[in-house]
């Protein structure tokens, strides 16, 4: 059985979290980033009424993927927040809905927040139709290091 909790009330999962993170988007954002370092970042997403905050989607109390909600989303458009960030799901679960599962606790918990758009980074044209399948708008095209993202949101 699937479930969600936040971070902050399973650190135990943040290590598996972080090596899923490091395979699925790390290879992108942030290659040359030590798993211990990842971690540390995410040991500041230990929230719930204030963001930066992780939510994270269990398989029998296995951690299997994790999205956040953060004012900013690494260094790319300062500009924009808050963002949605770090959705990822194991290979071995995706395609079954848990990151729609992921997507729609981050974004009730922005509206909860009073946030009125949400902003993400998206990059492949496999991620932008997923994004713009579930409602994302593209704002415009940009860059991070030499790879094109598209830069989407969602009016809450």
């Amino acid at each position: 059985m699937i479930t969600i909790e936040l971070l902050k009330n399973r650190l135990d999962s943040l290590p598996r979290l972080c090596e899923i993170w490091h395979t699925e988007l790390g290879s992108t954002w942030a290659p040359d980033t030590p798993i211990e370092d990842i971690i540390e970042r995410f040991k500041t997403h230990l929230n719930d009424d204030q963001i930066p905050l992780t939510y994270v989607a269990f398989d029998n109390n296995i951690p299997i993927g994790m999205c956040s909600l953060r004012e900013k989303d690494g260094t790319l458009r300062q500009d924009l927040s808050p963002c949605l960030g770090s959705l990822v799901v194991d290979k071995q679960y995706q395609g079954k809905g848990i990151g729609k599962m992921l997507m729609e606790k981050v974004i009730n918990k922005a509206k909860s927040m009073n946030y009125k758009t949400l902003y993400l980074f998206a990059i492949g044209e496999g991620k932008y139709k997923y994004y713009e399948n579930s409602g994302w708008e593209s704002v415009c095209d940009d860059e991070f290091k030499n790879i094109p993202v598209k830069v989407m949101k969602m009016d809450l």
